[in-house]
């Protein structure tokens, strides 16, 4: 089942991405977070109140808020970097330094999977940077390759530690901690976004930012349930690979090509989920 729920997260934040990407290079990348935080929301509450919680502890609140800080963080730097560069770039290289931290954080604290599912993360990691191996010159990225990478770099670190603390709330406070940690990333953009005013209207960017606040309520709902019912490695590596979705979908839709070394990555991330989803 934790396979199953991470993948499925893997599956919404990948498109959650594609499509947050794509209005990153129509308004700024602050207005877009903080729109997309809004509407993820103004949905996770009422679904937060639907599913019934049988305690919600100082404590889950807390790593619940600190999850919502990072996540903010880590999203400004993410589609700063996606409104500067190919998708196919940004998104592999932010999920493999954002894998990289929970499986760090596990191993620390003595979390050993079984060997399959071992051999799936060490294949995952150079799996997602594979994919993360652009086609063409650096040159053709906007504001230089450098930059993207650190971009994305940083974008990941945040991820990462947003697994982690995600994963500190307890299984009692039911998906209070999804609404809670929405509450801290969404307050701090949608303020700097009012402080920062300028670019499209609200409405023209309706079409991309609400499916993307769904996506990502909806995909941060699978992760906690997957990070309730297993362990942290597995759960984060196979949440990770959402940039299979993302390049693809870039690949299909914006016509971004993709290398040998891209569709090899994509293929052995294919082998890596089987391997870490074996019991």
């Amino acid at each position: 089942m934790t396979a199953l729920l991470a993948l499925s997260s893997a599956l919404l934040v990948g498109a959650s991405d594609f499509l947050g990407g794509v209005a990153s290079r129509r308004a700024s990348a602050l207005r877009v977070a903080a729109l997309a935080q809004l509407v993820s929301l103004l949905l996770s509450l009422p679904t937060a109140a639907f599913v019934s919680a049988d305690r919600v502890t100082r404590t889950d609140v807390l790593w619940s808020l600190a999850s919502g800080l990072v996540a903010a963080s880590g999203l400004v730097l993410f589609y700063t970097a996606m409104g500067r560069g190919l998708l196919s770039i940004v998104a592999p290289v932010a999920a493999v330094t954002g894998a990289s931290v929970p499986v760090v954080y596990a191993l620390a604290r003595g979390e050993r999977p079984g060997a399959a599912a071992l051999a799936g993360i060490a294949l995952a990691l150079p799996a997602i940077a594979l994919v993360s191996v652009a086609p063409g010159s650096p040159g053709a990225v906007a504001g230089g390759l450098q930059a993207v990478v650190a971009l994305s770099v940083g974008a990941g670190l945040f991820f990462g530690l947003f697994f982690v603390f995600l994963s500190r709330t307890s299984d009692h406070a039911g998906l209070w901690p999804v609404a809670l940690s929405r509450v801290a990333s969404a307050t701090p953009l949608v303020i700097a976004a009012l402080v920062v005013r300028g670019g499209p209207p609200v409405r023209s960017l309706a079409r991309f930012v609400v499916p993307t606040g769904a996506l990502e309520m909806t995909a941060t709902v699978t992760l906690l349930l997957a990070l309730q019912r297993g362990p942290i490695a597995v759960a984060a590596v196979l949440a990770s690979l959402y940039p299979v979705i993302t390049v693809v979908l870039a690949a299909s839709l914006l016509r971004e090509r993709l290398s040998r070394l891209q569709l090899t990555g994509v293929g052995l991330a294919l082998v890596a989920a089987v391997l870490v989803s074996t019991p």
